[in-house]
This record gives C-alpha cells, structure tokens and sequence, in this order.
C-alpha cells in the first residue's frame, strides 16, 4: 500500500513538469478554441474538431474547449461536426510554432423535428465507458406524467431502474439512490425530489446536458459507489432575450434567457398549484412545491470564462385538522461560483466554490402527543481541475477537491424520548489521470484518486484503468476497472422523500466500497442503427442496513454510528444492451437489462444473503420519436421489468396488545424470496407545432398506461378473512394529461 501513494506523488510531479513545460516554444503549431451553437451562442460539449487528409483531431469538453497540438506547417481545412448541427468547414494556414485560436458557431440543421439523439461514447483521447448523454430536447422528447422530468427520463436508460410510477429515484446497476453522484454544475446534491418522490427537482428547460455514467467513472470524481450523475445549467442565450413557459395540469414553468454585455443569464421558475386544483376537488390537500434555478455568465477576457449558479427548491404539507397537524417541509439550496481559465492553448483549467443544503422537518402532533423529525446536511466545497494536452496522443487531468460537512439529525417522539446526533467533518480529495492514444487504435486512461476523510481518519485509494480498442471503423471493444469508496450513507423511506436521512461514517463504520469491471463492445455507426453492449460485476464492501433497534428508540443518544447500521457485503453483476435506431422514420433507442443484486448483512435477515427490493432481474425499455408531416411529433415509451422482490406472508399467528385484546398478524416469509406481476407500461405524447411569428406554440396530449395495466405498488393482508387474503394497490392507470409550451 505505501506505494501506491508514492506512485500519486510520482503522478502529479509528472503533470507539474509538463505544466511548467507547456511555457516553452513548441516545436509545430497548434490549434484550438471553442465551439458554439450560433442561434444562442451556447457551447456545444463533446463536438468532433478534425483536420481533413490528416489523422488528428479532437472532441470539445464539456465547456466546449478544444485543441489540437502538433500540427506541421500547412495549410488544412477544419471540419467542425455536431450531431444536430450543419458541419462547418475553415480553412486555416499554419506555421511552425503558430498559436491559432478558431473559435465556430454551428448552424442549427432542422432535418427532423427534435429527433432524440442519446449519445453513448465519443471518440477522442478521453476513454467513457458506461456513458450516456442527454440534452435539453431529449429530456422533453420523453412521455412523462403532467411533468418533463430529468430523473424520469434518465429511468428510461439500459441499466436504471425504479421501483414505482411514484418514485423518480435512481437504482443504477444493482446501486441505491444515495450511491449515485448527482451533481449540479459540479455542486452536490443531496435530495433532488419533489411531491414525496413523484418528480424531480431541475427544470429541464434550464437544463443544458445531462451526463449519465453508469460505472467506471475517471479519477476526478468520487465519494460514491455506483453512478455519476452530471446535470450542467445552460449558460443563456447570448444572441437575444428568448423564453418557454410550459403549463401542465399540476404546475407551470417558465425559463428566460438573454444577452448581458460580456455574457449571458439564465432564470428559470417552477410553481405547482396541486392546493387550488384538490380544492375544486373538494378535496384539502394543503401542499405546494417551487423551483427556482439560475445561471448568470460573464467573461472577463478571450481566455476567461466566469459564472454563477443558483438553485432553490421546497415542499411543504401544512395539514391542520382538529386532533391531528403534520407539518412536512424539505428541499435543496445550492450555489457555486466558477471560473474557466485557458492558461495557454495547452492548459485548460476550471475552479469551483460552491455549497449545498439540504434540510428536512416532520412535525406530527395529535391530542397531547408530539414527534418531531428534523435532518441537514451542508456541504461547502472548493474544486480545482487542470487539463493538460501535450500531444494529439495525450491529456492530462489532475486536481484536488475539499469539503466541509455538517450532518445534524433530531427526533423527538413525546416529551422524554428524544435523540441528536451532530457530526462534521472535512472530506479532500487529490487525482490525476493519464489519457494515452498509445498505438492506431489502441486508447489507454490510467488514474489515481486519494480520498479522505476527517472522522476516522479515513484514507482511501481509488485506482482506475480503461482499455479501449477500436478494431475498425465501425468496432471498438473496451474494458475498465475502477475502486470506489463511500464516506455517507442515506436512510430513505420510498414515497417519502423528507424522511430521507443522511448519516456519516465514524470510527466505528467503515466507509462503503465497490470495484467495477466492464467489459464493453460498441458497433457503429451504421446508417440505421448503432449498438452497445456492456456486463459489468461489482463487489461491494461495507454496505449498510438501518438497524431495528434505532427504529424503536433503543439507542442512546451517544450511540455511534455502527449501533445505527448494520454493515456487510453485496455484489451486483449483469450485462445492459442499448440500440440506437433510425429506421422507417422513428428515431430513438431499444434498451434490455438483465441484472442481479445481492447483499449479506450480519444481524440483518438473520445474516442471509436476499436480494434488495431493487433487484430487477430483466427489464425492457422501448423510447421511439417519429416526425409526423411538418407540425406533428409522436413520441412512444415502453416498459418492461421483472417484478421486484418482497417479503410475503406464510402463515398468521395472534398476538395480545397491553390492553388485553387480541388480534392477528401475519407470519413473513423468507426476505424478499417472492416477487410481484411483472411491470410493463406503454405511453404516448402528441405535440403539434405552431408558429405565430417569432412565438411558437405546442399543445401536447400525454397518454399513460395506455392499456391501463395493473401494475402493484403494494400488497397488503386482510387478516379479518379466515383464510386470509391480500388486497393489491396499484400504480397509475389509463391517464390521459394535456399541457402546452410556448416559445419566443
């Protein structure tokens, strides 16, 4: 182990030289500068830069940065390609040690209308395995209940699972919702949900790019065990003041955009009116939620990108009734400031300041009793990132994070049983990774990330390594192998997102861990259709269950941590296939997963190996868009998944209550050793496109459950019934829903 630390060290002294090296005079010219979109001055990530008759070449970052060192003298045209986009071809003489920035704007090509494109992999230095990428118009593309959702139509991608119509968490290769990294310009954060679980927090119309990567994610990201989740703000419109308002049968949002002088803004608003709509319903339902997310862009000089990012979300149920008030009140509170310096053409650097909140309270009071439930987390962060290109056959990343956490937990249930929990810590991080095209065809990503951890003194090492291959022009394999470690854990109650609870580790918990392998096969493009096929196995390493006896008030209020879970082992293995069609109109993608979940945790189901209610063993996923004439848009999802575990009955006994009476209850089974039906859904959306002079304007009809399946959400006893029987509560049935956007 003492090596591995020494071979860091080694690492970032390398990346030190050829920083300081990167000052002298080069030797062949290079080229580089960033791409944009010109009807809004956007920049466009992951665009291919290539000089036609030569072998060389590059793919913008997510900033839309490129560069191409290592040019000989000459004169070449420059090919500027991005799916969506008019290719854009400059011609540019260059000379021995010249210095060229070309900065495009791309067209925008409007050959289908919103044609899904779900990008996965990139050619390039940089080695993606498991990746997908989403855009604005993608996330809207998606048949959604009432409301386009990020998290929902990330649920539609090979490898994502749920577990209901009522929950937009994300369970990504056998991992649970707190082992995904979800991160909002590169900030944290803890809780994105809204309407208990039924929604997710980002409005994705202010949304720019979502990137999904399932497994074997690079060194300059950690703290999780499963996914990487990156959702990036759109930067605004630099050309003219625009905006979308879009109305649903549950809430409306509207984003604005514009010019500002030497950048941009964005601000975006989302308000439900589910109160007034239950109370026209004569129903009380006395719950609201908000969204407000912002971006505001200025630059300072040609190499100087900076920004300011904002997000605010809140739920509130206030329920008063005579005998009985429940208060529920959660959400997200996020900022980061950012700063994009090209030190020289070679050298790209981004900086980070941010911070995160997330603060939940339940209040139940009823006759002369009261129990109260309060959690926080706050994260404060600082990230830096230098990028390095040397040569068209390297890049170099390394960088460092910290972070301060304050975790506070109370419950109060009556006037003596009372229990608080206050922790902080620091969390730092150092990497630094090597992106290597070591022979034709052959691409190397080698990395190493240090993390640690203030309370326990806990240090851990992350090594990571991706093989890819390209065989030909149309044939790549891969493989990747990556250590992860975990320092929080999260307690969550499904359908009930403010009783979500975040736990650090202590000295007595040791952190999570997992090792992914992939092993990956990519066939494409093709004309009609491209394919992707991936299995992975990943072992986990102290995996954790919320223990029983915190349940019931047993702990002491001086309890540590491993009194409050309890911790095993887990595997998760499988194998995700995604096709990409564009045959007979329809454009979009067919996904199948097959997976297994597993988890063995002493003191918990009797020390026996089960398998989470998250195991999914197959599931089927079916996204399609088809132009229809010039104004219409079909859009069509189908899904399909193994039914999930539970736990059933297997006899019923009688028990005694302190009062003398006596009743029935049920005798559970083996854990989770049953499943529920299978689960399938098909949905529609119909959106048809007028233009009123500089105004658009899109009505839509959204179908769900079009064959109005019974899906089970649960399944309960009725222990009255000699023999017993069990009754099912379904998931959302036929639904038909109509909204309407307007753009300007």
């Amino acid at each position: 182990m003492i090596g591995v630390p020494r071979r860091l060290v080694y690492l970032l002294m390398e990346a030190a030289i050829l920083v300081a090296l990167s000052g002298l005079p080069a030797l062949s010219a290079t080229l580089s500068g960033f791409v944009r979109a010109e009807s809004d001055g956007e920049t466009l990530p992951y665009a291919n830069v290539t000089l036609r008759g030569a072998p060389m070449g590059a793919v913008t970052n997510q900033k839309g940065y490129y560069v191409i060192p290592g040019i000989p003298a000459g004169t070449y045209d420059v090919l500027f390609t991005y799916v969506g986009y008019r290719q854009e071809v400059r011609s540019v003489k260059l000379t021995q040690d010249q210095d060229l920035t070309l900065t495009v704007e791309l067209r925008s090509q409007a050959v289908k209308l919103d044609a899904i494109d779900v990008r996965a992999g990139r050619s390039g230095l940089v080695v993606e395995p498991s990746k997908l990428t989403m855009q604005t118009r993608e996330l809207a593309s998606v048949p959604s209940i009432a409301e386009a959702d990020v998290f929902r139509a990330v649920q539609a991608l090979p490898g994502v699972s749920s577990l209901s119509d009522f929950s937009s968490g994300l369970y990504v290769r056998g991992g649970s919702p707190d082992q995904n990294l979800i991160l909002l310009d590169d900030i944290d954060v803890y809780n994105p949900n809204h309407l208990f679980g039924f929604f997710s927090t980002f409005i994705v119309d202010a949304v720019k790019t979502v990137d999904l990567q399932k497994s074997g994610y690079p060194a300059r990201y950690g703290g999780r065990l499963s996914s990487l989740l990156d959702v990036h703000n759109r930067d605004g419109n630099r050309k003219e003041f625009a905006g979308i308002i879009r109305s649903s049968i549950i809430a409306t949002s509207a984003t604005l955009e514009g010019p500002w002088r030497r950048g941009s803004w964005m601000l975006a608003g989302r308000h439900t009116y589910i109160a007034p709509l239950a109370r026209a319903a004569k129903i009380d339902l006395p719950y609201r939620f908000y969204d407000l997310q912002g971006r505001f862009n200025f630059d300072p000089g040609a190499n100087d990108r900076t920004s300011l990012s904002y997000y605010s979300g809140s739920d509130r149920l206030n329920w008063n009734k005579p005998g009985l008030d429940i208060l529920l009140d959660w959400g997200n509170d996020t900022w980061s400031a950012q700063w994009t310096h090209v030190l020289n053409s070679r050298l790209f650097s981004h900086f980070v300041l941010g911070r995160s909140l997330f603060d939940s309270q339940a209040i139940i009071a009823f006759h002369e009793f009261k129990a109260k439930m309060l959690n926080r987390i706050r994260d404060v962060s600082m990230k830096g990132n230098l990028s390095y290109v040397p040569s068209t056959t390297h890049l170099f990343d390394f960088g460092a994070e910290a972070k301060a956490l304050t975790f506070s937990f109370r419950r109060e249930s009556g006037a003596e049983d009372k229990l608080t929990f206050n922790y902080d810590g620091i969390y730092g991080a150092m990497y630094g990774q090597e992106s290597w095209k070591i022979a034709p065809g052959w691409q190397v990503q080698s990395g190493l990330r240090l993390d640690y951890y203030s309370k326990g003194d806990y240090l851990r090492l992350g090594p990571r390594l991706s093989v890819r291959r390209e065989m030909n022009a149309t044939t790549a394999i891969h493989a990747t192998y990556g250590r992860y470690s975990q320092f929080l854990n999260l307690v969550s109650q499904e359908g009930a997102s403010f009783a979500d609870m975040w736990f650090p580790v202590d000295r007595t918990l040791a952190p999570g861990g997992a090792d992914h392998y992939i092993l990956g096969l990519d066939l494409g493009p093709y004309e009609k259709l491209d394919l992707s096929i991936e299995g992975y196995y990943k072992p986990y390493r102290n995996v954790v269950e919320f223990s029983q006896e915190f349940t019931r008030s047993l702990v002491s209020p001086d309890a540590k941590m491993n009194q409050l879970f309890n911790s095993g082992k887990g595997v998760a293995y499988g194998t995700d296939v995604y096709v990409r069609n564009r045959i007979a109109g329809f454009e979009g993608w067919i996904g199948y997963s097959w997976g297994v979940t597993e988890r063995t945790i002493p003191n918990y189901n009797f020390g026996h190996t089960y398998h989470p209610n998250y195991d999914r063993r197959q599931q089927v996923v079916l996204m399609q868009d088809r132009s229809i004439g010039r104004r219409w848009k079909l859009n069509l999802s189908f899904r399909y998944g193994t039914g999930e575990p539970v736990t059933l009955a297997v006899g019923r006994y009688t028990v005694r209550d302190i009062n003398g009476r006596e009743h029935d209850t049920v005798l559970e089974g083996e854990k989770n050793a049953y499943r529920l039906p299978a689960y399938h859904r098909l949905d529609l959306g119909f959106i048809k496109h007028f233009q009123c002079g500089s105004v658009g304007i899109e009505p839509n009809i959204q179908i769900i459950n079009v064959y109005n399946r019974k899906n089970v959400y649960i399944r309960s006893y009725d222990m009255t019934k000699n023999p017993a029987t069990y009754d099912d509560v379904h998931m959302i049935p036929f639904l038909p829903t109509i909204g309407v956007n307007v753009s300007f």
